[in-house]
């Protein structure tokens, strides 16, 4: 087997292996609170500190704390759905760029259209570069600047009723702003702040109230507060890690949209162009 061709399987399962790590490592981290708030349980049973009854009304706390994280789940993962498809309709945009301005040439061999082809490879690389937040919003921006121009080049080399050709080009490159403007907006925007900060409330309260109830059984005791607080706790960190899709260059950050079609597309641009 080629090298080439072994690398680019390998590729896949260091991705994966990477993931899998950072989940881990945030599960980890869960767990590490976890045993925390049992010894606090343990520490406030065995000193005699715990005030709080079990009643109903601390089933009706537990059950509302859930639904609002279950709420601030839902809100999240909207925007995680849509950005998944983003990578995609990059991938897209860019292939179709190439693909026509390929066609150019077969309409008149004597165009030029080595620099547009050259620029929307550079485009492709330079959104894996910002997806990976190795360069900035502006510099993304002006390549994408740079390259309409080549394209434009290029398109006014096709003579006769070339609306249709240049409309299409126009369009793609439209579209790949408006996924530009569209990611950075999904970075800056978190969910309803407020909605936070009740969610992170109520945990604290619930966890408070949990500690603090008096029990007969420790060992039960403990076992549903440890259930309950590894529940809420891995909810308000999966809420903070997805609400947030394009993390991919944050270490801590395990759930991310894949980016894979793109990187593969801008591959065969790169290898279109040799």
């Amino acid at each position: 087997m080629k090298p080439e061709l072994r690398q680019t399987k390998r590729l896949p399962m260091i991705r994966f292996s990477a993931a899998r790590l950072r989940r881990l490592r945030k599960l980890r981290g869960v767990f590490v609170q976890v045993l925390v708030l049992c010894c606090v349980k343990v520490g406030v049973h065995f000193f005699g500190l715990e005030r709080l009854s079990v009643n109903q009304l601390f089933s009706a706390m537990v059950a509302s704390t859930i639904f609002l994280l279950g709420f601030l789940l839902n809100g999240v993962l909207t925007d995680f759905k849509e950005s998944e498809k983003i990578p995609a309709e990059l991938a897209t945009s860019l292939q179709t760029l190439n693909l026509e301005i390929q066609a150019i040439q077969i309409y008149h061999p004597e165009a030029q259209v080595a620099n547009a082809l050259t620029a929307v490879t550079g485009l492709g690389q330079s959104l894996l570069d910002w997806l990976k937040e190795r360069i900035s919003t502006e510099q993304m921006l002006a390549r994408h600047t740079q390259a309409h121009a080549e394209v434009v080049g290029a398109a006014v080399q096709f003579k006769g009723d070339a609306s249709t050709l240049r409309g299409r080009l126009m369009q793609d490159l439209a579209v790949i702003l408006a996924k530009i403007n569209r990611v950075q907006t999904i970075r800056d925007t978190t969910f309803v702040p407020l909605v936070y900060w009740m969610a992170d409330i109520a945990a604290v309260l619930l966890f408070a109230g949990l500690v603090m109830a008096r029990a007969e059984n420790l060992p039960e005791s403990v076992f549903f507060l440890a259930v309950i607080s590894f529940i809420v706790i891995l909810l308000l960190r999966l809420i903070d890690d997805i609400d947030n899709p394009f993390g991919l260059s944050d270490i801590n950050s395990a759930e991310d949209v894949s980016i894979e079609l793109l990187e593969k597309a801008v591959d065969r641009l790169r290898a279109a162009d040799k």
